[in-house]
């Protein structure tokens, strides 16, 4: 009887691991024995006989591709989204057996790849899977110029509105087919701010941007500027487009006066709640993990996309989920392992497991995520997005870049200023990173 271990969920970013060995199959006399490959699976938050929706479709997704795949056992191990489930991946990837595929976080994903325990996904991609997945869809999975992950879903971020202020204020929606301009937004965001005769003050838009949530990082990419350069190794937002599009940003509270006195103080679970409960916000740039809880409160909801800025097209952010394999000496283990992620970064999986797609997928086959009208933009909103090489900087980095930042929104500082600041500092590291 196959054991299942177990754990499966949200997301975030994602990996895999497939290990194999041979179990004689039943033959007909004088026939030689075929063999099946078996392959481990470590899942995040799966749980052997779970009743929650990630363990069940997990479970689901694997009895497919079984049926599918005859010559294919899969056996899952769950480990949990928490230290400890760090703790036993590491020492599966360290021991270097019975782990073949598993969900990778993107900074973990450059140490993994140049450590050798990752078994690069080009030579078994399709010509299909090449046409089928968007062009950004491996800028996160990419190091040294290989691709190393297999892209599940992104959490493509967008402007979620409140359709009750918007009507009341003579706001038109924009649509993916013809955006808001920054100056267009930013007109919409002033006719949103404003104070009602009981005196409540409403205002035009805010984000989770404490430390540098990346809820408004959208808008970072708007005038063509980037973090990095696409290969990651150079700090590049401290040069004119960058600068700029933070500038965009900082003067929506500082200028325009469109935010609440608390933006760029205020994690995203309080400024959901906010916009949810207070409804005294009539714009929130959000992730679409927010939508269910939304939808299903009966919230006065429209899924809108990003404005536009002088790069002069739409442009998206978000994490990535993302299965990697391992690579070891028993290359049908690999392949197996491959053919796995294949299926579970695919369509078909979606099409086989309802409610598989907990974000857009990254192919442009699949839009099962769609199953509503917002949710529809924004599976329409991955085709633009862009996104930063996996770079593995420090956790002492990453707050004072998220410092800088907040410098920048709440005034304490110019865009070039905390950008030239920063800028040596996160050079070193990346320099030292590609020694």
């Amino acid at each position: 009887m196959k054991r299942w271990y177990g754990v499966f969920a949200g997301l975030i970013v994602l990996s895999m691991v497939v290990s194999a060995c041979t179990v004689v199959a039943p033959s007909a006399p004088g026939e030689a024995a075929p063999t099946k490959t078996r392959i481990v699976f470590y899942q995040r938050g799966y749980v052997e006989g779970g009743t929650d929706a990630g363990s069940v479709n997990t479970a689901k997704a694997i009895e497919i591709f079984e049926q599918k795949n005859p010559d294919i056992d899969v056996d899952i191990v769950g480990i949990p989204w928490t230290a400890e489930g760090d703790t036993k991946l590491e020492t599966a990837l360290a021991g270097g057996s019975d782990i073949n595929i598993f969900r990778v976080t993107s900074p973990n994903l450059p140490r993994y790849a140049k450590q050798g325990i990752l078994s690069e996904i080009t030579p078994y991609l399709t010509d299909e899977d090449k046409a089928d997945f968007y062009e950004s869809a491996f800028q996160v999975a990419t190091v040294d110029g290989k691709v190393w992950a297999w892209p599940l879903w992104v959490t493509a971020i967008s402007l979620f509105a409140n359709t009750d202020i918007l009507a009341e204020r003579g706001v038109e929606l924009p649509t993916i087919e013809d955006p808001w301009t920054w100056d267009e937004f930013v007109a919409a965001a002033k006719q949103l701010t404003f104070t009602r005769d009981d005196g409540t003050q409403v205002y035009g838009f805010t984000a989770s941007s404490k430390w540098g949530a990346i809820e408004y990082y959208p808008l970072m990419y708007i005038d063509g500027g980037r973090i990095l350069s696409p290969d990651g190794k150079r700090f590049v937002q401290n040069e004119p487009e960058g600068v700029s599009a933070l500038e965009k940003i900082a003067s929506l509270r500082l200028e325009h006066k469109v935010t609440p006195p608390d933006f760029g103080t205020v994690d995203q679970a309080t400024r959901a709640s906010q916009f949810k409960e207070l409804r005294n916000v009539a714009l929130l740039m959000s992730t679409p993990g927010f939508i269910p809880d939304l939808e299903n409160s009966g919230f006065p909801l429209a899924v809108l996309p990003p404005p536009t800025g002088d790069l002069g097209r739409l442009v998206t952010n978000g994490a990535f989920g993302l299965f990697a394999v391992v690579d070891v000496e028993d290359k049908a283990k690999v392949e197996a392992a491959h053919r796995l992620a294949r299926y579970l970064t695919s369509s078909e999986v979606a099409q086989d497991v309802e409610n598989w797609q907990l974000a857009p997928g990254l192919r442009r086959s699949n839009m099962f995520y769609a199953t509503t009208p917002n949710r529809e933009v924004v599976a329409r909103l991955v085709e633009y997005g862009i996104y930063e090489a996996p770079v593995a900087t420090s956790a002492e980095l990453g707050s004072m870049y998220g410092a800088a930042l907040q410098a920048i929104i709440l005034g304490e500082k110019s865009a070039q200023q905390a950008m030239d600041e920063i800028a040596p500092l996160y050079q070193a590291e990346l320099d030292a990173l590609n020694q």
